[in-house]
């Protein structure tokens, strides 16, 4: 997922890349540009309609966890039954 370093101060943005590249980016622009000072408002952004976010989840593991612990009780039940 492309992510892009952006300084509000030179109105710089780096390339897209991934987000160590624009770690880098930030820590090489800060040292070239600002003496290694931290600009305020700088920021590290994921170029918007880019892929999804891969820290993010389709489907919660609580709801699979729970929807297995439902098939197991519905086996149970039902070979309890005869079924």
């Amino acid at each position: 997922m492309p992510h892009v370093y952006c300084c509000p101060q030179c109105r710089a943005a780096s390339a897209p890349g991934t987000r160590a590249a624009a770690e880098t980016a930030r820590d090489r622009h800060r040292n070239t540009e600002h003496g290694g000072l931290v600009p305020v408002g700088e920021r590290i952004v994921r170029v918007p309609g880019s892929t999804r976010d891969p820290d993010s989840r389709y489907v919660s593991t609580a709801a699979i966890v729970g929807g297995l612990a439902l098939l197991a009780l519905a086996s149970a039940i039902a070979r309890a039954l005869g079924r």
